[in-house]
């Protein structure tokens, strides 16, 4: 019996020591586990925090593992905000949930008002306009109406403009075109819509052209748009002579257009089309504009108006009868041009000096000049150098270089630019430069088809035409080729009938250019050459020949003159248009008798002279520069210009160039006084720099050949 409570006792002992042993094991194990998990929560975020931000309570991920950290994306759809504003948008057009009344109209119960629904919210948010008048303590804020009035047009707005300024405001998409782009500005510049403001500028910019630039100018002055102001009021200065030819002008409020007569940088032909222009706006309005006549009557240059235009016109003007004070000013201009005609000395040079101040032309006053380009100089270098005959100034002046060599070369005038065309030299035959009077500088365009030289150019209809011509290999040309400066072109028409060099011509009608040229007897050969007279009908495309050029002024009568020297054969003749002239005028004034009486009082060696440059201004002629003779050895290069003055009859010794030059053209050109004014220097172009350098450098290493050379042969000598 004890021997078996002892055993119990034993077993119930073992049992207490393993059950302990296993107590021991667990806590062990317990204490591992927390380490871990005070590791793990060290290196992750607290679940409490995220179970806080997730606004739940904390449950583990079904997709994370075991020891794995949970990861996230962000998501953010593309097209939500342009469908939300689209969906609002609608909304607002279908009048769901709107909680303000845009109502527009042109005046109090005008016939032209009509109302918008909106959201108060969109507004607020779209534009600062409408965050404190809807939500400050404003009434529109407590009635929900907003009204708006007094708008530029007295009409009113457009709906549709104002329909699509609105949905802009929602959707950020508008339609701007220029039937709509002012009342677009407007209400932009209204509503505080910078963006669409600024939109509106740039669209203007683009859109800017002579025919609306004085409109664009008002609006970028109107609404403070800077940089459009500046440009528009640059293309007006530049063409202010064109500008007061459009109606739109005359509806100028008085400030505009005395701020206008005060700059001196306006481009205009006269002062006398100036006045002109002021008699005419205060006619449109004389009753409200009669008060402002003295005011801009007094910024006309008056002393820069002809002295029998100031009497017969001016004077005998009813508003300048009228005024007292224009009668004086009108009196002092007239006294002004008796003393600047009197031969005065250095009696009194500062008041000749102060005197002459009155009568300096404004900056931008288009000027008569005798532009001559290019030539062969008296060391026979091709020249790029331009000069110009200032007439009014009576000296020559330095222009802008063109960018080639030129000598045999063609140049013609159009309405806005002068045009160079080929070169004896091989390098330049085909290239076609335009001098922009306005901006005084040269350009590049689309060269010939065909290289050459001493060929007529001429301008019919604003588009050039290049007849004939003469080539290095080439006993001439029967081409006939035509330039269209809108799309930078030349093609090639029906060739003339027979071969034309050395080509003159004039045009009638704006249609018939009458041609006088030479042409090989022999087409094998350049010993035998006739001059041949003829007719080209630019819209037939039909030749005719005829007895002469028509005999319509000084200029046709000179040319006619001497059509049989070599004087003309070897001068180059700038093309007259004759745009006013009907053609069956003009060849009613074709005769083969020609009077020599032009001829009269030019010095007898001037039609000696060869390679002279003729031009016209006017009815009066120029002569300019040549050599003395033939000799290609011995040529006495020329720099004497004449003048034959149609009011006086004669001819008359102009100052000579700065330097001799033969074969160069010149032609009549406007500039305007800010390029003349002073003593002007032009850089010579870089190709034509770099081509002089490589010229000099060649020079030097052919010397220092020839001198080893002679070193050498002494040497051999000795």
């Amino acid at each position: 019996m004890l021997r078996v409570r002892m055993c119990i006792s034993s077993a119930v002992y073992v049992g207490v020591c393993m059950l302990s042993v296993l107590h021991h094991l667990n806590i062990l194990r317990t204490l591992r586990t927390d380490r871990a998990d005070t590791e793990m929560a060290a290196a992750a975020p607290n679940p409490e925090d995220a179970s806080r931000n997730s606004g739940g309570p904390s449950t583990a991920s079904p997709l994370a593992g075991d020891g794995e950290s949970e990861e996230a994306e962000e998501f953010a759809s593309v097209t939500h905000c342009s469908e939300l504003s689209r969906r609002q948008n609608e909304q607002r057009k279908l009048g769901l949930f709107c909680d303000v009344t845009l109502a527009f109209s042109s005046a109090p119960g005008g016939a032209n008002s009509f109302e918008f629904s909106a959201h108060r919210s969109v507004l607020a948010a779209a534009t600062d306009y409408f965050t404190p008048l809807l939500g400050g303590q404003f009434s529109e804020s407590v009635t929900r109406r907003v009204e708006m009035k007094e708008w530029s047009s007295e009409a009113g707005l457009d709906q549709e403009t104002v329909e699509s300024v609105i949905q802009f405001m929602y959707t950020g998409e508008i339609r701007v075109s220029t039937a709509n782009v002012h009342e677009v500005l407007e209400l932009a510049d209204r509503f505080l819509l910078v963006q669409l403001k600024d939109f509106c500028g740039e669209f203007l910019k683009r859109k800017l052209s002579l025919g609306n630039c004085v409109a664009v100018h008002s609006l970028a002055h109107m609404y403070t748009l800077d940089q459009l102001a500046l440009r528009a009021a640059d293309m007006i200065r530049r063409n202010f002579h064109k500008v007061i030819q459009d109606e739109e002008f005359y509806t100028l409020p008085f400030h505009l257009v005395r701020d206008w007569l005060s700059d001196a940088e306006i481009t205009v032909d006269s002062e006398e089309v100036l006045f002109d222009a002021v008699v005419k706006w205060v006619q449109k309005n004389s009753e409200e504009r009669v008060k402002y006549f003295e005011e801009l009557f007094r910024l006309l240059r008056l002393p820069q108006i002809k002295p029998t235009y100031l009497t017969r016109v001016v004077k005998n003007e009813p508003l300048v009868a009228q005024n007292a004070a224009c009668l004086q000013l009108v009196s002092e201009a007239v006294e002004g041009h008796a003393i600047r005609f009197e031969n005065l000395k250095s009696a009194d040079t500062e008041f000749w000096a102060s005197y002459m101040a009155t009568f300096q032309p404004r900056f931008g006053q288009n000027m008569d000049v005798i532009m001559v380009v290019g030539g062969v100089s008296e060391g026979g270098d091709y020249l790029s150098e331009c000069v110009g005959y200032f007439v009014y100034e009576d000296r020559w002046v330095n222009l802008p270089h063109i960018h080639n060599h030129l000598d045999g070369h063609a140049i013609a005038a159009t309405d806005t630019h002068v045009y160079v065309a080929g070169s004896m030299e091989p390098g330049f035959a085909k290239t076609v430069e335009r001098y922009n009077p306005n901006r005084n500088t040269w350009e590049q365009v689309s060269n010939l088809t065909t290289r050459k030289h001493s060929f007529g150019l001429t301008c019919i209809k604003n588009i050039l035409y290049s007849i004939g011509g003469h080539g290095n290999f080439s006993p001439g040309f029967k081409d006939v080729s035509v330039y269209e400066p809108d799309q930078d072109k030349w093609h090639n028409l029906e060739s003339a009938p027979k071969i034309l060099r050395d080509v003159k011509a004039i045009s009638v009608e704006d249609r018939y250019v009458y041609v006088t040229a030479r042409t090989p007897i022999d087409t094998d050969s350049d010993d035998g050459l006739k001059t041949v007279t003829t007719r080209y009908d630019t819209d037939s495309r039909q030749w005719q020949e005829v007895d002469s050029l028509p005999l319509i002024d000084n200029y046709c009568l000179f040319q006619m003159a001497v059509a049989s020297t070599n004087f003309y054969h070897t001068a180059s003749c700038c093309p007259k248009s004759y745009t006013s002239v009907r053609d069956d005028v003009a060849r009613q004034k074709i005769s083969a008798r020609i009077s020599d009486d032009i001829l009269e009082s030019l010095p007898p060696e001037v039609t000696s002279i060869e390679g002279a440059a003729i031009c016209y201004l006017g009815d009066d002629v120029f002569v300019i520069g040549g050599w003395k003779n033939s000799d290609d050895v011995d040529k006495q290069y020329r720099k004497e210009a004449y003048r034959y003055c149609a009011e006086r009859k004669r001819w008359m010794l102009l100052p000579p160039m700065p330097q001799p030059r033969c074969r160069a053209t010149a032609c009549h050109v406007r500039i305007p006084y800010r390029f003349l004014y002073g003593c002007q220097r032009y850089p010579m172009p870089q190709n034509l720099a770099r081509q002089r350098d490589r010229m000099q450098q060649m020079q030097q290493l052919h010397r220092r050949t020839l001198t080893l050379r002679r070193q050498l042969q002494s040497q051999i000598e000795c």
